[in-house]
């Protein structure tokens, strides 16, 4: 099962993130007892909108273990009760809507929202006294196009707005001959605010709505030649990163797995979604240090998301041009098209008192999370030439086969009822101890079908099983009921005033999401647990703030679908579900420099070893067992290095990664070195209002693949593959971005 999975390094100290009050109503938590804090350590956001493959959303935080995504929080609500099937980047970019947005800690995390891993924590603009206006706006080498604006001020007394609106155009860096875009979005978000009860209460209302084309998952593929060591070649006719890969035509068919109904469209118009939101957020200083904040959200979310997976390769084949049906012979791609049609609607009530003391910063919280998916990927397997913009091709008769052969359904609602508290106790000027606990009532019910997938499979259609039965494909339904938890304790004992000693434990369990349930059967395992931990030292001074600490991490009671092809290159893929654990130990040391005025450098060193615990799955009358090897797509070695410069008017900054080598596929038998991620950037404010900015992607201009190779699984030898033609992702070609900023 393909989704668009991040990337992940450590579990490192960095400051909670907490809401905050706009400046309209500034005596909320105004009197808070302040107290000399000897414990703190270094922090920083990890350039988490830095992403190498996708620049519509923020980069995975490594933690040791594959992550599935970035949990994003908007002003205390989560953006997405889940990112499947509604991803974050169809509710949430970073628009100049936001105030303000930070990195959230993995124990406030675990603790406010039952997730795991780094989170990001936003906060929209409300609007004050003085009209404000934020302009920003962006291009690139390949004629991108992004404007968005903020306004926001005084409507009446006490009463203020802010109105959005984030407008994206990006063609991409290849030309696409079926649309102009690769990424067309443009979001529209209006609000109120109101203070009352002498500025002690503030209350607001938003509204957004969104429309999506995101077709960067789709288009994100490229053919190459490995070399078998660990290198890829570009083939001479196709530049990575710069020519299609997706059909010359974008046409698509798939039979809706939900209907039957043959549907034939062009990918640009299936792969649309529409979001209408509403938020209403209260909050209320109760006095003596102690504030109520009440959020709730309703949205509602309908499209399609999609993938155009790569398959492995026919050599020396002949087939028929589908357009023409003029001869074709040489190398054919093999294609599987995935179509997912989702309505999702989610509610959301998040309640918390916070009461803070010389000591403690307390927190009291509840959680009523409600989702309702009705989901179902429609999947058609196709062939086309190795080319850019590639034609289609009609081989075996068919230029459409085996449609809905891997299919996915789950119809249904997930429900999460949860309470907490988190605490930051400074216990003495050198000892500090962050802790918290998180008790979740889970509720799922599902629709799911457990009939084995077959060409032109969809409900309703009759089969005959391998006994001889007549039977018809039907809906089973599924009900399950669980106590989910999450426990965080993270102390800080400073041995000497900048010295000390550092660490953190994170205990969770969750229950499965809908997801699991879309596949031909129930998922092997009810819930997963997780552990997080960390141990090391601390040292800070003027010059560097440096934490340096021991990690584990380790999840099991893993399910996974995936979609495997035979060593017989004419038998079909098939859908199969794997179990698997994961365990990884690590070291690793951030730093951060203050060498003189104006300059850091930041500098992280992660060494690990991530290993599957057990990875089994029957597939071709035949059992597979990775247990031992390494995990796909995480490196043993990743390096970070972040210098940044300020002078007077003028900033420069660059980001480098370097991520060590990483396997392909779960048997290790194909793998691609090591590669750096590089960014840089420079601004100029040339006057109060006005700032100017250059940004380059990719600067080393590093061409090459990443991730995984679609249909590899089952490659035993990766040698025997030398010098032959594979595809996959790519990372984010080089590119230069212009952009201004204008506040007013």
């Amino acid at each position: 099962m393909n989704r668009r999975k991040l990337l992940l390094p450590s579990l490192l100290a960095v400051a909670s993130i907490f809401p905050a009050l706009s400046a309209n109503a500034d005596t909320l938590n105004k009197s808070v007892i302040a107290l000399e804090d000897t414990t703190k350590t270094a922090s920083n956001d990890h350039g988490v909108m830095l992403n190498a493959k996708d620049a519509t959303e923020p980069r995975q935080v490594e933690i040791g273990l594959p992550m599935s995504y970035t949990a994003v929080s908007v002003d205390g609500l989560p953006a997405v009760y889940y990112y499947w099937p509604n991803t974050t980047s169809n509710h949430w970019r970073g628009e100049q809507l936001l105030a303000r947005q930070g990195l959230q800690n993995i124990a406030t995390t675990a603790i406010k929202f039952g997730e795991i891993g780094y989170g990001v924590d936003s906060y929209m603009e409300r609007g004050g006294e003085k009209f404000k206006g934020k302009l920003k706006y962006q291009t690139n080498t390949f004629g991108a196009q992004n404007f968005d604006l903020n306004l926001s001020g005084k409507l009446a007394k006490k009463t203020y707005f802010t109105l959005s609106t984030y407008q994206n155009f990006d063609p991409g860096s290849m030309n696409l001959k079926f649309t102009n875009y690769i990424d067309r979005a443009q979001f529209y978000t209006a609000g109120l605010t109101h203070l009352f009860n002498d500025d002690r209460g503030r209350f607001s209302v938003f509204y957004k709505y969104n429309e999506t084309h995101p077709l960067t998952a789709l288009a994100n593929y490229a053919p190459f030649t490995y070399d078998g060591d660990g290198k890829v070649s570009e083939l001479k006719n196709f530049r990575m990163g710069r020519d299609s890969y997706l059909p010359v035509d974008g046409m698509m068919q798939y039979r809706d797995v939900k209907t039957g109904k043959l549907v034939t469209d062009n990918l640009y118009d299936i792969i649309k979604t529409r979001t209408h939101e509403a938020t209403a957020l209260l909050d209320y200083d109760l006095g003596n240090n102690l504030s109520l904040a009440v959020k709730g959200k309703f949205s509602h979310s309908k499209g399609h998301s999609g993938d155009q997976l790569t398959m492995g390769f026919y050599e020396d084949a002949d087939a028929t041009y589908a357009d023409n049906g003029d001869a074709f012979h040489g190398t054919i791609q093999r294609r599987l098209s995935q179509i997912n049609a989702f309505c999702v609607k989610d509610a959301m009530l998040v309640a918390e008192l916070q009461k803070k003391t010389a000591s403690h910063d307390w927190a009291f919280g509840i959680n009523e999370l409600y989702s309702n998916i009705d989901y179902a990927r429609s999947t058609t397997q196709y062939y086309h030439e190795v080319a850019p913009n590639p034609r289609k091709l009609i081989y075996n008769g068919a230029e459409y086969a085996n449609l809905n052969g891997s299919t996915e359904y789950d119809k249904g609602f997930e429900n999460k009822l949860a309470a907490y508290v988190n605490d930051t106790w400074r216990v003495s000027r050198n000892f500090r101890m962050g802790y918290g606990a998180r008790v979740e009532l889970f509720n799922l019910g599902v629709d799911y079908i457990g009939d084995k997938r077959f060409g032109d499979f969809h409900i309703g259609a009759n089969y005959t099983d391998a006994e001889g039965n007549k039977k018809t494909v039907g809906i089973t339904h599924h009900t399950n009921t669980g106590l989910n938890y999450a426990v965080s304790v993270s102390p800080t004992y400073n041995i000497t005033h900048n010295f000390g000693l550092t660490g953190e434990i994170n205990f969770l369990r969750q229950y499965r999401h809908l997801e699991a349930y879309s596949g031909i059967s129930l998922p092997y395992y009810n819930n997963r647990p997780f552990i997080l931990g960390r141990a090391g030292i601390f040292f800070n001074s003027s010059f560097v703030n440096l934490v340096s600490a021991f990690t584990y991490a380790r999840r099991t009671n893993d399910y996974s679908r995936l979609t495997v092809m035979s060593e017989n290159p004419n038998e079909d893929p098939v859908m199969v579900g794997a179990s698997s654990g994961i365990e990884t130990m690590g070291w690793t040391t951030d730093a951060m420099f203050t060498p003189f005025k104006g300059f850091t450098f930041h500098a992280m060193v992660t060494l690990q070893s991530p290993k599957y615990t057990g990875y089994k799955f029957e597939a071709f009358n035949k059992t597979y067992d990775f247990s031992g090897k390494t995990v796909t797509k995480q490196s043993k070695l990743i390096v970070e290095l972040d210098p940044n410069y300020t002078y007077d008017r003028f900033n420069i900054w660059a980001s480098f990664r370097y991520y060590g080598k990483q396997y392909a596929n779960v048997g290790n038998s194909v793998y691609f070195n090591g590669r750096w991620e590089t960014f840089a950037g420079a601004s100029y404010k040339a006057s109060k209002m006005l700032t100017f900015n250059v940004n380059v992607v990719n600067f080393l201009n590093q061409r090459g693949a990443q991730g995984t190779i679609p249909g590899s699984e089952l490659i035993t030898d990766g040698s025997q593959y030398a010098g032959t033609i594979m595809a996959g992702n790519y990372i984010r070609p080089f590119t230069v971005e212009f952009g201004a900023k204008l506040n007013f």
